[in-house]
């Protein structure tokens, strides 16, 4: 197991940040039957992930908590956007009962105590840098879909598009575009992270 971080969340509680390999899978199915049970539907099978569909041109993270999984997301090389762009945050899912515990700011920090956010995407943001990324971009679906495959699509839409541009942590590139099936609307990152606010630097 290639353990890249371990830090401590809200309450004192321990976890750990590892880079996923096929010696994982096990673990990764339950994580994933899991998500299923709570109707986070994207994450609710290695099917329904395209775990390998990108084989080298893609890379993911799982946050674990003793010996489970409890939040996970992946980058993939995403060139039908723009040249060089590359998709963070994707598959992004925490179980219900862990998420916001990623820091100690409290309550009114939730982007900053979100695995996702806090503690994934700057990995991420460094692996796309060094792959020569020119782009990174995080999509959210929008309205106009009928299915909601993640359960929170309605409150992740509204959030991303009051909240991600402020501060210019992020930049909306695209409104409504047909992404994987469905209609995304795309924001460029301008950030490493939503706790440093340290500026990515383009190429």
């Amino acid at each position: 197991m290639n353990v890249v971080e371990t830090f401590t969340g809200i309450d004192g509680l321990e976890f750990k940040i590892v880079e996923y390999d096929n010696s994982l899978l096990d673990d990764l199915k339950l994580f994933c039957k899991k998500c299923g049970e709570q109707g986070i539907k994207n994450n609710s099978s290695i099917k329904s992930l395209k775990l390998g569909k990108w084989g080298a041109m893609e890379k993911w993270w799982l946050v674990y908590h003793n010996d489970i999984i409890v939040s996970m997301s992946g980058v993939h090389y995403l060139p039908h956007v723009d040249e060089g762009c590359w998709y963070a945050m994707y598959r992004l899912a925490t179980i219900k009962e862990y998420r916001g515990l990623a820091g100690k700011l409290g309550a009114p920090h939730k982007m900053q105590n979100c695995f996702g956010f806090a503690k994934m995407m700057p990995l991420q943001v460094d692996w796309c840098m060094n792959q020569g990324a020119k782009s990174i971009v995080i999509t959210v679906n929008t309205a106009e879909n009928k299915n909601d495959n993640t359960g929170m699509m309605e409150k992740v839409h509204r959030v991303a598009n009051i909240f991600w541009p402020k501060e210019n942590k992020m930049t909306k590139t695209y409104s409504s575009f047909p992404l994987y099936g469905a209609k995304q609307d795309v924001f460029r990152l301008n950030v490493r992270d939503f706790v440093s606010m340290e500026k990515i630097n383009y190429v």
